[in-house]
Protein backbone atom coordinates (compact mmCIF):
# COMPACT_ATOMS: atom_id res chain seq x y z
CA UNK A 1 0.00 0.00 0.00
CA UNK A 2 0.91 3.59 -0.82
CA UNK A 3 1.96 6.00 2.13
CA UNK A 4 0.66 9.70 1.69
CA UNK A 5 3.59 12.15 0.71
CA UNK A 6 2.09 14.39 3.91
CA UNK A 7 1.42 12.40 6.57
CA UNK A 8 3.54 9.13 5.46
CA UNK A 9 0.29 7.07 6.63
CA UNK A 10 -1.22 4.58 4.30
CA UNK A 11 -3.32 5.95 1.85
CA UNK A 12 -6.83 4.24 2.37
CA UNK A 13 -8.27 5.02 -1.13
CA UNK A 14 -9.41 8.71 -1.26
CA UNK A 15 -6.20 10.31 -2.53
CA UNK A 16 -5.87 14.05 -3.82
CA UNK A 17 -3.54 13.87 -6.87
CA UNK A 18 -2.17 10.99 -8.80
CA UNK A 19 1.24 12.70 -9.16
CA UNK A 20 1.80 12.79 -5.46
CA UNK A 21 -0.12 9.89 -3.48
CA UNK A 22 -1.84 11.97 -0.49
CA UNK A 23 -4.86 11.78 1.37
CA UNK A 24 -7.95 14.78 0.19
CA UNK A 25 -7.57 16.04 3.67
CA UNK A 26 -3.58 16.06 4.15
CA UNK A 27 -3.73 18.21 0.73
CA UNK A 28 -6.26 20.43 2.33
CA UNK A 29 -4.32 20.58 5.39
CA UNK A 30 -1.43 21.90 2.83
CA UNK A 31 -3.38 24.10 1.58
CA UNK A 32 -5.08 25.88 4.83
CA UNK A 33 -2.68 25.41 7.17
CA UNK A 34 -2.95 23.13 10.64
CA UNK A 35 -6.02 23.47 12.97
CA UNK A 36 -4.11 25.28 15.59
CA UNK A 37 -3.06 27.67 12.87
CA UNK A 38 -6.83 28.11 11.87
CA UNK A 39 -8.12 28.20 15.14
CA UNK A 40 -5.27 30.32 17.52
CA UNK A 41 -2.65 31.46 15.02
CA UNK A 42 -1.36 33.62 17.47
CA UNK A 43 -1.04 31.05 20.10
CA UNK A 44 0.25 27.87 18.20
CA UNK A 45 1.74 28.85 15.83
CA UNK A 46 4.10 31.88 17.55
CA UNK A 47 7.10 31.46 20.02
CA UNK A 48 7.26 29.50 22.12
CA UNK A 49 5.23 26.50 20.17
CA UNK A 50 5.76 26.61 16.45
CA UNK A 51 2.85 24.23 15.99
CA UNK A 52 0.13 24.61 13.65
CA UNK A 53 -1.05 21.31 14.58
CA UNK A 54 -1.65 22.58 18.12
CA UNK A 55 -0.24 18.70 19.32
CA UNK A 56 -2.01 16.65 17.02
CA UNK A 57 -0.03 14.48 14.26
CA UNK A 58 -0.47 15.51 10.69
CA UNK A 59 -3.06 13.61 9.81
CA UNK A 60 -5.02 14.26 12.64
CA UNK A 61 -4.81 18.06 11.89
CA UNK A 62 -5.78 17.66 8.69
CA UNK A 63 -8.97 15.55 9.60
CA UNK A 64 -10.00 18.02 11.91
CA UNK A 65 -9.17 20.77 9.24
CA UNK A 66 -11.77 19.09 6.88
CA UNK A 67 -14.61 19.12 9.93
CA UNK A 68 -13.88 22.35 10.14
CA UNK A 69 -14.08 23.76 6.32
CA UNK A 70 -17.21 21.25 6.54
CA UNK A 71 -18.75 23.22 8.88
CA UNK A 72 -17.74 27.08 8.32
CA UNK A 73 -17.34 27.30 4.99
CA UNK A 74 -14.23 26.94 2.25
CA UNK A 75 -14.46 30.83 1.90
CA UNK A 76 -14.52 31.23 5.43
CA UNK A 77 -11.77 28.84 6.47
CA UNK A 78 -9.51 30.35 3.72
CA UNK A 79 -9.77 33.79 5.04
CA UNK A 80 -9.12 32.93 8.80
CA UNK A 81 -6.01 30.50 7.40
CA UNK A 82 -4.72 34.03 5.84
CA UNK A 83 -2.89 35.63 8.14
CA UNK A 84 -1.27 39.07 6.90
CA UNK A 85 2.34 39.28 9.03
Amino acid sequence: MTDCVLCSEPLDGDSASLLQPMHRECALRSALGGIGHLIAHDYWCGEPRHDPDAGLTYRQSALIVDAFVNVIGVETAVERGHIDR
